[in-house]
């Protein structure tokens, strides 16, 4: 992230088309702003009734922070992460921008608190299988086919909440954090003690996560890991005996060596979202090799979903994808992925006649800049 030190006296917002304001402060502050803007080409053969094969987007993601420090040692600020809206329903709302993460913090040598929307421990300390550039079949994947999870269903998350980091001692960490309200955030009222939707049926998450990053001699450790749990909402018998529990705990670690970095994570989602006696879990394997401006990967992710309450058991969905990155200049990468994929879980109404299962292929170019 470049720095760029605006005094003492003055902030410069960048807020969409709208030019650059200027704001006054009373405080010592330091403010940094960088970001990324990442231009994508994607191509899609699948089975997917009625749906383009190919797709063009721009996803760019600002990054503001202003910090100070006390005199008794106190670090303490504001960060926020500003996005274009890539959920909008027409280019008007496309060009809209929000930030997903903005948060008030405080730190010194007795660890961080974080108050605000940000992500809950579990996610911010995990350890995912290794990857480059766009991802292969990490978690992000299911994302950009806009069908499919393949990760914990707090990854991601950035409702309102209260977090707690120990510090880093010898190469541990850990933390704890609290979200009152499931799918309420910025200035969301949600007291209701009634369920409004599939976002708000749960409440007062607890999440809890340690990492260890260590190396010996050549080789670098890294393992995570974390578990959330929570209550369902003050609703209906019925909406109580049929949603599922909220617990949901993962596990990974990664292991690098003159340039390659092998590892895994696990996740077991339980009855977390779906229905009473239902399950959900799954895992990812990948290995990767740096050297240079040049970096390439393999990831494979696997999901297993069983709907015992609808009676279907044993639904997969798997995804293999190899991936390359390579540094252009300084800030500026060409990254492409090639992903295989074979979902059971595909809703049958929404893919072409005599089709069970979503099997497709999903080729990706981005290029990357960073500042």
């Amino acid at each position: 992230m470049k720095k760029i030190l605006l005094a003492t006296s003055a902030l410069v917002l960048v807020a969409g088309a709208a030019s650059a304001q200027q704001v006054t402060t009373k405080a010592p502050f330091t403010v940094t702003l960088g970001g990324s803007v990442r231009s994508e080409f994607m191509l899609v053969n699948d089975d997917a009734a009625n749906a383009s094969s190919r797709e063009a987007r721009l996803d760019y993601r600002l990054t503001l922070k202003a910090e100070a420090k006390a005199e008794n040692g106190l670090t303490y600020g504001f960060s926020a992460r500003l996005r274009n809206n890539q959920n909008g329903a027409n280019q008007a709302r496309q060009d809209v921008l929000g930030a997903d993460t903005k948060f008030i913090y405080l730190s010194g040598a007795w660890g961080k608190v974080e108050l605000g929307d940000t992500m809950a421990v579990d996610s911010e300390l995990e350890v995912q299988a290794p990857t480059v550039g766009i991802g292969q079949a990490d978690y992000a994947f299911g994302i950009d086919t806009g069908r499919y999870s393949y990760y914990h269903v707090n990854e991601g998350e950035f409702d309102t909440k209260l977090v707690y980091y120990t510090p880093v001692f010898a190469g541990f960490q850990a933390g704890i954090s609290y979200t009152p309200e499931k799918g309420s955030a910025g200035r969301d009222n949600a007291r209701s003690k009634f369920a409004t939707g599939g976002a708000n049926d749960y409440n007062d998450l607890i999440a809890i996560a340690a990492k260890y990053n260590r190396e010996f001699g050549d080789i670098a450790f890294t393992v995570g890991g974390g578990i959330q749990w929570g209550d369902q909402k003050d609703t209906s018998a019925t909406v109580r005996s049929t949603l599922g529990d909220y617990a949901a705990w993962h596990l990974g670690a990664t292991v690098g060596y003159e340039g390659f970095v092998v590892g895994g994570h696990y996740f077991n989602n339980g009855e977390t979202g779906l229905g009473k006696g239902d399950k959900e879990f799954g895992w990812q394997l990948g290995l990767t090799y740096e050297t240079g401006p040049v970096a390439v990967g393999v990831n494979y992710a696997r999901i297993q979903t069983d709907y015992k309450a609808r009676g279907v058991t044993d639904t997969t969905d798997t995804a293999y994808g190899i991936g390359a990155a390579y540094q252009l200049a300084p800030g500026l990468s060409l990254q492409a992925d090639v992903i295989k994929f074979n979902a059971e879980s595909a809703d049958r109404s929404v893919l072409k006649a005599g089709k069970t299962k979503n099997d497709g292929t999903l080729f990706t170019f981005r290029t990357r800049l960073d500042f």
